[in-house]
């Protein structure tokens, strides 16, 4: 991790002084789109439990509307999600009600 990501955690950390005890003492989930800004929420999550500041790795969660097939941007998550955090937890939850159907 460069030295500025680092830095900007390290503030993030304490302006959420207020929110570290709740954030210690329970696990959260994540809402993993693959884009950038759950991307950088899942590497903070990560910083905390590396540098011990909370004990819960986070549940990761991923939503499928299934309004597109996406099977190759899925996998791409999968990869990163294993690549960085490799004993996580990832759910899926797929809305097969609004799956797009062939006309």
């Amino acid at each position: 991790m460069n030295e500025t990501l680092e830095s900007i955690f390290q503030s993030a950390w304490s302006n959420l002084k207020n929110y570290q005890d709740f954030m210690k003492s329970k696990p959260a989930v994540i809402a993993f789109s693959g884009g950038k800004d759950s991307s950088l929420l899942l590497q903070f999550y990560l910083w905390l439990h590396n540098e011990n500041l909370i004990s819960h790795f986070p549940t990761i969660y991923h939503l499928d509307h299934s309004i597109r097939d996406n099977l190759d941007q899925e996998s791409e998550i999968s990869k990163y999600i294993n690549s960085i955090a490799p004993n996580s937890t990832f759910k899926k939850k797929t809305f097969l009600s609004l799956q797009l159907r062939p006309n």
